[in-house]
Parts: C-alpha cells; sequence; structure tokens
C-alpha cells in the first residue's frame, strides 16, 4: 500500500505576521550647551509635573489634624509671634506706625513670598535626597522633583493671600493701583526660589552635610529680607546698599508697597533699585542653579 502525501493548501501555511515595529522610539542622551536642558523635553511632560505637584500637597497635609488648614495657620501663628516679640515686646512698631495697627499686616505681608522661598529652600533643597528611591527606578526630567515643591508652595501663597486681602478690608486698608504689579513680584519670587530649590537640591545630594546648613540659611535670609522687623532701623546707608545682594529683599518690600499703599517708602523700606536688584539676582540664581544641577544630575542615581 502506497503512502499517498495530499499537500495542505496555501491557507494553512500562512504564518501568523509579525507584529508592527512602532516608528518611533525615544533616546535618552546627554544635552549639549552650556546648561544642556532639554526645553522641549520638559514641556512635553508637564503632566507629570502637574501630578508631582498634587502628590507633594497631598502628602503635606495627609493625615493632619488640621489638614490643609495649616496653610493658613502657619503664617497666621507666624504673624501673631512676629507681632508680639518684635511689634509688642521689642517696640519696634512705633517706627512703622505710632498707632501700630498695621504691624501684623505688615508682618504679613512680608510672610507671603518668604514662605515661598523658605519652602523652597529648606524642602526643596532636601527634595532629591528624599525621593532617591524613583531617582533610581525610572528616567524622567529631575527638575521636576524640585519645580514640584516650589509648586505646591505656589497653591499655598495664593490661598495665604486671601487671608491678608482679608484682613486689610478689616482694617480698612486701601487698594492702590499697584497692587497690578503683584504677579510681576510672584514670577520674581518664583525664580529666586526655583533657582535656591535647583541649586540646594543638587549640592545636599553631593555634600550631604548641606542639609544641615539649610535650617541656618533660612533665618539668616529671613532676618536679612527684613521679613519680621521694620527696615527703617539701619541707621547706616551703608546697610541700604548691602541689601541689594540679598534676592529676596526687594520682593518683600514690594509686596509691602502693594498691600500698605498708605505707608512711606521710608517706612517699609521700598526703593525701585530693589526691585531691579531682585529681578536681576534672581535670574543670576536660576541659570547658576540650573548649571550646577545639570552637572551633577549625571551622578544622582549613584551618590543619591
Amino acid at each position: 500500500m502506497s503512502d499517498i502525501t495530499t499537500p495542505l493548501p496555501a491557507s494553512a501555511l500562512d504564518l501568523p505576521a509579525a507584529p508592527a515595529v512602532s516608528q518611533y522610539e525615544q533616546v535618552i542622551q546627554p544635552t549639549r550647551g552650556w546648561i544642556g536642558v532639554n526645553w522641549r523635553e520638559l514641556i512635553d511632560g508637564r503632566e507629570l509635573l502637574y501630578y508631582l505637584i498634587w502628590r507633594d500637597l497631598k502628602v503635606r497635609y495627609k493625615q493632619a489634624v488640621l489638614g490643609v488648614a495649616w496653610v493658613v495657620v502657619q503664617p497666621i501663628m507666624n504673624m501673631i509671634l512676629y507681632t508680639l516679640v518684635f511689634g509688642g515686646a521689642a517696640g519696634l512698631s512705633h517706627r512703622l506706625d505710632p498707632n501700630s495697627k498695621d504691624y501684623a499686616i505688615f508682618v504679613y505681608a512680608g510672610l507671603l513670598p518668604w514662605q515661598l522661598f523658605a519652602q523652597a529652600l529648606s524642602s526643596g533643597g532636601l527634595s532629591l535626597v528624599s525621593q532617591q528611591n524613583i531617582v533610581k527606578k525610572i528616567y524622567f526630567p529631575r527638575l521636576y522633583i524640585p519645580s514640584g515643591v516650589v509648586g505646591g508652595s505656589i497653591v499655598d501663597m495664593g490661598i495665604s493671600f486671601l487671608i491678608v486681602m482679608c484682613m486689610a478690608i478689616w482694617q480698612h486698608v486701601g487698594i492702590s493701583p499697584l497692587i497690578l504689579l503683584l504677579p510681576v513680584l510672584v514670577l520674581i519670587a518664583v525664580l529666586n526660589s526655583l533657582g535656591i530649590a535647583y541649586l540646594m537640591s543638587a549640592l545636599t545630594v553631593k555634600y550631604r552635610d548641606f542639609r544641615f546648613l539649610l535650617p541656618f540659611m533660612s533665618q539668616v535670609l529671613m532676618f536679612a529680607s527684613f521679613v519680621a522687623f521694620p527696615p527703617n532701623i539701619m541707621g547706616s546707608s551703608k546697610w541700604r546698599h548691602a541689601v541689594l545682594l540679598n534676592p529676596m529683599y526687594g520682593v518683600v518690600s514690594g509686596f509691602r508697597k502693594c498691600l500698605l499703599p498708605h505707608l512711606t517708602d521710608a517706612q517699609i523700606g521700598f526703593q525701585w533699585m530693589y526691585i531691579w536688584s531682585s529681578l536681576i539676582g534672581g535670574l543670576l540664581l536660576f541659570f547658576v542653579g540650573i548649571f550646577v544641577f545639570r552637572r551633577t544630575e549625571r551622578n544622582f542615581a549613584d551618590i543619591a
């Protein structure tokens, strides 16, 4: 009996088609340039930045007794403390206003931009160290980590701004057209905050002892910005020029100029050259911070 081989139909020999290869691929490589920031990558991944900001806000007030109310409670408690100590006990309120009714608003107006900068200095400086597990596991723009801290602080400042406006209305403080300058001052404060967050986060990763300097730096810069007391206690013009080196002083005095228009420039220590010094110093701090951050970023996963 002979074997009869029946040929298989052509359709049975058809092999399953290979999966289509994507035409797009992502290549991770260092960028060139003096700073080497891939701005296009930062813009395309902005949704991740929004998520990091939201996560930072949730983690900060999660399982807290007062929750989000800490955004209001913390600056109010600082305002009361500084008003009692410097305005009342030290008698500095008479240098501002003989009636001393505006000293609380004076302090709170200075705390608005300062809390943003202080949060960027303390939490932003430790952001890479506290989130080192994420840095080691996946790739994403590392600039998002300190930027997320600053973004969350901007939300806090917006809520605190509503409180100071309510205080101004309660004290019958008039609103000046200079209040239109506030968005510019906020941008300068954000510029300074991002710069100090980038710089200190990179230095803290590389040199761990910098984390012990952050609280000290915050206290020194707060007093150098005259947040808690009026700057007219400076008797020498030499000190008036020394504050030009502090990029946050112009922002603090500018906020007070906008929110307390009935006070003189001498009482709040306001001059337009301080605004320019804050802008120039903020730009310098921003680009220096990015430069140091990018030069240190390639070793984050190894030393974090």
